[in-house]
């Protein structure tokens, strides 16, 4: 007797309907954690500095400095030389010549510590919505969005795997970090829309497709504009494979790289890359043990990635040349990370290696489609201890320690739950609590005297800024002494004596504004997350009393 092995195979009809909504449920889940509460917090330090600067561009035409009112620096405390504060908190120019000496822009205040890239795409949204939060913000995160959907079409038709297609998408979508770091107005999601563009160009490179070749140098090009530091070990990583793959074409491959290199050439004249390292915190081993715990914890866990190379080498003869080849790539750019940034960034944040994380839901979505095979409830079982465990993060636990700030759960992930809070809570603000009550009780030209997060204050408000990490301008007698101050006193990283000298010199009554006082107002990090805003004391905001 025959017996014949049948299988259950959705219908045509099924099939495409199947093709039509997963796109649209994905697009209806990112939109929903993008975009809701998008405007509730005020923009924090770095997110204002982008946006001062791209202001500043549509005034001036290029993102300046200094507009003779107030000063944006890198805000590198760790770069700051503490025995000259004193020559330099009194007078301008001597601020404004010790920051562009030490490089943080050039000597016509034009910025150069970030590509204007960003300052373009933050002015675009300023003309268009209006000097607001929205107007800051939605640019980047519309490519946060952007890059969910490319990721879903890349794999799909690069894959030929409708599964592996969605599980990717889901996994970046459901990334709590990724998200929180993709709602900022930075470069950080226009950075991993530029990584899922690199990889869809070089899939259309390598597979000798029309122009592509153009496409790929096109959209690298393009990537410097926004993010010069992130785009070098992922172009490493694929000029390296495509070097490997072809090696008889190898003249092709080196043509691609000196047409690329000459058109950033002048970009990088301009920017003087070649003297643009800042002071790193601690040692390179730190650097890297930190990065290697956040790559680890919230991009890609490591077992997944030692799986995957695993299933990559023992199917390596089996799978199509393409897709092996972008399996490895994805895997190279986590790996390629993991030296870079602790090599030339000047610390271990999270927000240097999100950037990675299509490529990392890339590489977890490949592992479980093609582990489970046509076991595809399994997929999705792996799938949902991704997104809801940090299991596979925890075995690198015992040789990488944790930071002191981790407070991490053992059985489910913990940013989870910040994650519903920064979206659909609505937590205190100190930078919105602050700049509403300025806004109400201060006149434009009043002064106002702050510690740090001053540029939000820049953006929001007309008025001059004294202070800062930078403390510009903290004891000018030149002109009015200062009307308002707002003290962090949860900062550790400004230049205390400074800031205590000025104030004592002046009678203050205190206005009663309860706004907590915590580091950081919307800062994506993990760091930042185990602040207590219900707990924290009130920050110190105070009028000077008239005759002082």
């Amino acid at each position: 007797m025959l017996h014949v092995e049948t299988c259950i195979v959705p219908p045509p009809a099924a099939r495409n309907r199947w093709e039509s909504v997963t796109p649209a449920i994905i697009a209806g889940l990112a939109a929903l954690l993008l975009f809701w509460g998008l405007t509730d917090k005020y923009l924090w330090q770095d997110e204002a500095i982008m946006a001062v600067l791209a202001t500043r561009m549509l005034q001036f035409g290029r993102p300046l400095a200094y507009d003779g009112v107030n000063l944006l620096t890198t805000d590198t405390f760790a770069g700051e030389d503490e025995q000259t504060i004193d020559e330099r908190t009194t007078a301008p120019q001597a601020a404004v010549d010790y920051h562009a000496h030490r490089g943080d822009f050039k000597p016509d205040f034009a910025w150069k510590w970030q590509p204007w890239g960003q300052f373009v795409v933050a002015a675009i949204g300023l003309k268009l919505l209006g000097h607001t939060t929205l107007g800051a913000r939605l640019p980047f995160t519309l490519t946060g969005f952007a890059a969910v959907l490319l990721l879903f079409r890349f794999v799909r038709q690069r894959f030929d795997s409708l599964l592996m297609a969605t599980l990717a998408a889901l996994l970046l979508v459901t990334n709590a970090y990724w998200i929180l770091h993709a709602r900022q107005a930075r470069y950080y999601p226009i950075s991993s829309l530029f990584l899922v563009l690199a990889l869809m160009a070089y899939a259309r490179w390598q597979s000798g497709a029309p122009g592509g070749a153009i496409a790929f140098a096109a959209t690298a090009w393009c990537w410097f504009q926004v993010d010069y530091g992130t785009v070098w070990p992922v172009l490493a990583v694929l000029f390296l494979d495509a070097f490997l793959a072809a090696p008889r074409r190898w003249r092709r491959t080196a043509l691609v790289g000196v047409a690329l290199s000459a058109a950033i050439a002048p970009f990088a004249w301009y920017y003087e890359l070649w003297n643009r390292r800042a002071v790193q915190e601690g040692s390179w081993t730190d650097r890297a043990a930190d990065i290697l715990f956040n790559m680890n914890e919230y991009v890609a866990p490591a077992v997944v990635v030692l799986a995957a190379l695993g299933l990559l080498a023992w199917r390596w003869k089996r799978l199509p040349s393409l897709e092996r080849r972008l399996v490895a790539v994805a895997i190279g750019i986590s790996l390629a990370l993991l030296v870079w940034v602790p090599s030339v960034a000047p610390a271990a944040f999270l927000r240097y290696v999100i950037i990675a994380a299509p490529a990392a839901a890339l590489v977890a979505a490949w592992l479980l489609a093609r582990a489970a095979g046509s076991r595809v409830a399994i997929a999705w079982l792996g799938a949902a201890v991704l997104v809801l465990t940090p299991w596979m993060s925890l075995p690198l636990h015992a040789a990488v320690p944790s930071p002191d700030w981790y407070s991490g759960n053992p059985w489910w992930r913990s940013e989870l739950s910040v994650l519903g809070a920064e979206v659909f809570g609505h937590r205190p603000d100190p930078n919105r609590l602050v700049i509403e009550w300025l806004h109400r009780n201060a006149a434009p030209s009043d002064e106002i005297l702050i510690n740090y997060e001053d540029a939000p204050l820049m953006f929001y408000l007309p008025n001059p800024i004294r202070g800062g990490i930078a403390a510009f301008r903290v004891e000018d007698d030149a002109k009015t002494a200062p009307r308002f101050l707002v003290l962090r006193k949860s900062v550790g990283f400004v230049h205390w004596p400074v800031f205590l000298r000025e104030a004592a010199r002046y009678h203050w009554v205190p206005v009663g504004l309860k706004a907590p006082d915590v580091m950081w107002g919307n800062n994506p990090d993990p760091m930042a997350q185990g602040e207590d805003f219900g707990k924290a004391p009130d920050l110190v905001i105070a009028r000077r009393v008239d005759g002082n």
